[in-house]
C-alpha cells in the first residue's frame, strides 16, 4: 500500500478520473444498455459544438461550422430525451447542459434546445433543484438569456480560465476584455438568472503566480456567485505533463487564500466556492458528487451511471460527427456492469473533486461496514494525516489534497491497482 501511494503521489495519471484506461473495464462489458430503475436521477445534456476548440479541453467537441449539423444533432437529442422520459418515472434531482458550448447554437436551434429543457424542468423535482447551463461570454445574447429563464434555468456557468492573453492565444481560446465581461454579467443579472459561476484554471503551461493574481482581480471585480477551479489534467488531453504536484499545490493555495479573502466559502481541498451556503454547485453536481445519485447523459459522448454500472454514448471513442449521428440515436457504445469495488472507486474519485467522500455511501454500496472493509487504507490515511474522519465523512487535509490522486488510488479496485503498478515499472 505504501508503495502504491508513493508511486501515485506524483503520477499525472492519478486525478479524479476513473478508470485509468477503458481496458480496465473490458471484462465487465455487456451488450445491452444500462437499466434505469432508480427513483431519483440527475440528467445531463451534452452540446458538442464550439466556435473555437480550446487545446486544454478534455471533452468531446466539434467546430461549429454548419447550422444544419446543429439541427440534425437536436433532432436526435430530442428523440432520445423524449423516449427516455416517456418510459421512466423518477424524481429529478439535477439537470445540467454542458459542452462544448451550448450557447453557441444558432438562435432557432437554441430555442429548440430550450424547448427540450422545458420538458425536463417540468418533471417532478426535489425542493433544492437548481438547473444550470454552460456558456461563453461571446455567445451570450439577450434573446438567449430570455429563453434560458423561460425554460427554468437559474444558474449559468462561464469560463474565464485565465486573463493572460499569451496563454489564451496558445490554447486557441478567445480573449475577452474585463469591460465586456462586466457587460455580459449585467445582461445576465437583468435577465433574472440568480447565480453566475465562473470557471478558473490552474496548472496551465506558462501560468505563473502573477498571472493567477491578475486573473483573480478580474473575479474580484465581477463578483460571481460561484467560482469553480479546474486543475489542468494533461493526461486527459494526451499531452506530456511538465507540472509538479508541489507547483499545482502552490497555485491552488494562492487561489484559495485570495478567494476566502474575497468572501467566498469553501474548504481547503474543495474546488468549488460560493458566496452562499450552497457549496458552489448546481444541484446536478451536488447530488452526483456528494450524494452519489445516479445520472443519465444525453448526446454525443455523454456518460451515464446507475447503482449497477456505467455507460458511454457514441463519440467517447472519438468517432466522427457523421459516424455519431448515422444511427438516428446516440448509442450507448460502452456499457459496463461493475463490481462493488469499482463502483466505490468511481464514487470516491468523483467526490474527491469536492475534497471528501462518505463512508455511509460506501457502506451502502458494499452492503457492509466501510470502515472495516477499508480499515488498512483508512488507518494509513488518518495516521499520516492525509484525511480526517468526522461524522462518517472523510475530508482531505491540506497534505492529503496535495496528493489527492494518491489518496484516491488506495480505493482503486484490485485490478486497477495492479494495472497502475504494472505501468509504473
Amino acid at each position: 500500500m505504501l508503495e502504491l501511494f508513493n508511486k501515485a503521489k506524483n503520477s499525472y495519471l492519478c486525478n479524479t478520473s476513473y478508470p485509468l484506461d477503458k481496458s480496465n473495464f473490458d471484462s465487465y462489458r455487456v451488450n445491452h444498455n444500462l437499466k434505469f430503475d432508480e427513483d431519483k436521477l440527475c440528467l445531463y445534456i451534452h452540446i458538442p459544438f464550439c466556435n473555437r476548440l480550446c487545446h486544454f479541453c478534455e471533452y468531446i467537441k466539434f467546430k461549429k461550422d454548419n447550422v444544419a449539423r446543429e439541427s440534425q444533432y437536436l433532432d436526435i437529442l430530442e428523440k432520445d430525451v423524449n423516449e427516455f422520459l416517456d418510459n421512466h418515472a423518477f424524481t429529478l434531482y439535477g439537470f445540467d447542459i454542458g459542452g462544448g458550448t451550448p450557447t453557441c447554437l444558432e438562435l432557432n436551434n437554441f430555442k429548440r434546445l430550450m424547448e427540450i429543457a422545458k420538458r425536463i424542468n417540468s418533471l417532478n423535482k426535489v425542493d433544492d433543484y437548481e438547473p444550470s447551463i454552460e456558456g461563453t461570454f461571446n455567445t451570450i445574447t439577450e434573446e438567449k438569456l430570455e429563453l434560458m429563464v423561460d425554460a427554468g434555468f437559474k444558474r449559468i456557468s462561464l469560463g474565464i480560465q485565465t486573463t493572460n492573453t499569451k496563454i489564451l492565444n496558445s490554447q486557441n481560446r478567445n480573449v475577452v476584455t474585463l469591460d465586456y465581461m462586466e457587460k455580459v454579467f449585467s445582461m445576465i443579472r437583468r435577465a433574472g438568472i440568480k447565480k453566475i459561476n465562473v470557471d478558473f484554471m490552474y496548472g496551465l503551461r506558462n501560468q505563473e503566480k502573477d498571472d493567477i493574481c491578475n486573473s483573480l482581480e478580474c473575479i474580484k471585480k465581477l463578483k460571481p456567485d460561484h467560482v469553480t477551479l479546474y486543475e489542468m489534467r494533461y493526461n486527459m488531453v494526451n499531452q506530456k505533463v511538465d507540472v509538479s504536484r508541489d507547483f499545482l499545490y502552490e497555485q491552488y493555495s494562492i487561489i484559495y487564500d485570495k478567494l476566502i479573502k474575497m468572501g467566498y466559502t469553501g474548504r481547503f481541498s474543495q474546488n468549488t466556492f460560493s458566496l452562499y451556503d450552497d457549496y458552489g454547485l448546481s444541484s446536478y453536481l451536488r447530488y452526483r458528487m456528494i450524494e452519489n445519485v445516479s445520472y443519465k447523459g444525453f448526446g454525443i459522448s455523454a456518460q451515464s451511471k446507475t447503482s449497477k454500472g456505467i455507460s458511454y454514448n457514441i463519440g467517447k471513442n472519438h468517432e466522427s460527427f457523421d459516424e455519431c449521428i448515422k444511427y438516428g440515436t446516440f448509442l450507448e457504445v460502452d456499457t459496463y456492469l461493475l463490481p462493488k469495488e469499482d463502483l466505490i472507486a468511481k464514487y470516491v474519485m468523483i467526490s474527491l473533486y469536492f475534497g471528501m467522500f462518505s463512508l455511509t455511501i460506501i457502506s451502502n454500496i458494499l452492503s457492509a461496514d466501510a470502515y472495516n472493509y477499508y480499515k488498512e487504507e483508512l488507518d494509513f490515511l488518518v495516521k499520516n494525516k492525509y484525511i480526517k474522519i468526522d461524522n462518517n465523512k472523510c475530508y482531505l487535509t491540506k497534505e492529503g489534497f496535495k496528493y489527492y490522486g494518491a489518496v484516491g488510488a488506495l480505493f482503486y479496485s484490485k485490478k486497477v491497482k495492479e494495472y497502475f503498478m504494472e505501468i509504473c515499472k
